[in-house]
């Protein structure tokens, strides 16, 4: 669920040329971050971001309903800038990444909800437990405007449940629900 939104990404927005259609794209190196938030009763409680993530996208932007996405996050890669909170999130209790080092979001639907704007349903893989998972995507450019070899910046969200995918059962601090933010740039 973390990747939540990495996928959102970068999609978006109708082109009208032939020519970038399904073309591949992928995320610029150092060009995508996948944060949470966890709160409890409405408050912030934890926060911490994933450096390390990668992903690779066949956009069709004429037909998005083609379009395929997937992201990975490498668990170990979370900092919450407080060394313990980054241990005990990343220990057996949460994510575990000793026996599950990888997160992951496979697209299986694509929709446009606006002229720059994407609805993405998958697949989230965490501690090995997969769940579907809705990602909203929008790009922060106009994809119609984009040369080859152009940059696509975007910015996704999503949430899912801790529960579902065995994370801290027994941690009462922060409520179920998990928010992710997604920050990106892909590029052809």
């Amino acid at each position: 669920m973390m990747m939540r939104a990495l996928l959102a990404a970068a999609l978006l927005g109708p082109i009208s040329t032939a020519a970038l259609a399904q073309e591949n794209w992928s995320l610029s190196k150092g060009g995508g971050e996948v944060a949470f938030i966890a709160r409890h009763f409405g408050i912030q409680t934890a926060s911490g971001r994933f450096g390390a993530v990668d992903g690779t996208f066949a956009l069709d932007f004429d037909r998005p309903e083609r379009s395929r996405i997937r992201m990975t996050i490498q668990a170990a890669s979370l900092r919450t800038g407080a060394d313990l909170v980054d241990g005990f999130i990343k220990g057996q209790t949460m994510l575990d990444v000793a026996h599950y080092p990888v997160a992951s979001f496979v697209s299986q639907q694509v929709a446009r909800t606006g002229e720059r704007s994407l609805s993405i349903s998958g697949q989230l893989t965490i501690r090995g437990a997969t769940q579907p998972v809705t990602v909203n995507a929008v790009a922060e450019s106009d994809p119609a405007g984009l040369r080859a070899g152009g940059n696509l910046p975007f910015h996704a969200n999503a949430s899912f449940s801790r529960a579902a995918f065995g994370i801290g059962r027994e941690v009462n601090i922060v409520d179920d629900q998990v928010e992710l933010d997604i920050k990106g740039v892909v590029s052809r």
